[in-house]
């Protein structure tokens, strides 16, 4: 079985591969590097309550952005969280305002409006809807995330499949 930071880390991977531009990636213990606020918060608050940290966004032809969270096994709630940010018209503003200065600061091509695709991650098809796009992640048998060896490439241990809902965004996502 795969954990979370293998499936993240895989399909971030792929992503780079089929040149997608990975502007934010936050694996498990990251503390969430590309956080969406929350703005129904109570402004005298300065914490980040209620925000959201997806684990992956990436930007693709200057205007697709490919949101993603990723788990061990499929699980509604991720799917659900990603629902809960596209569906939040002044989280979306927050979002596309924040991506634009991050791709600003990175030199990566961002343009208005941003087409967005929402993505799940997991190991296994356990559960598998097609009602999202989705990504598929397993290792090898030979990989042992605890004996790493810096000049090996874990990836070379992974496969990822891509599984698309919607033709036209699959193959947008893959070319």
């Amino acid at each position: 079985m795969v954990d979370e930071y293998d499936v993240t880390f895989a399909v971030k991977e792929w992503l780079l591969e089929h040149d997608w531009e990975v502007v934010a990636f936050n694996p498990p213990g990251s503390q969430g590097t590309f956080t969406i606020p929350d703005p129904a918060k109570d402004p005298k608050y300065r914490g980040q309550s209620g925000s959201k940290s997806p684990d992956i966004i990436a930007v693709k032809n200057s205007n697709y952005v490919l949101i993603i969270e990723c788990k061990p096994t499929y699980n509604q709630k991720d799917k659900e969280k990603l629902l809960s940010i596209y569906e939040n018209k002044e989280r979306m503003n927050l979002l596309v305002e924040l991506l634009e200065k991050v791709c600003r600061a990175n030199n990566v091509s961002f343009k208005k409006p941003a087409k967005i695709i929402l993505s799940i991650a997991h190991g296994g098809q356990t559960a598998l809807r097609m009602d999202m796009q989705t990504f598929i992640v397993s290792t090898d048998n030979k990989w042992n995330p605890t004996k790493i060896d810096p000049d090996i490439d874990p990836y070379r241990f992974m496969k990822v499949i891509f599984i698309e809902s919607n033709r036209l965004i699959g193959e947008i996502i893959e070319k």
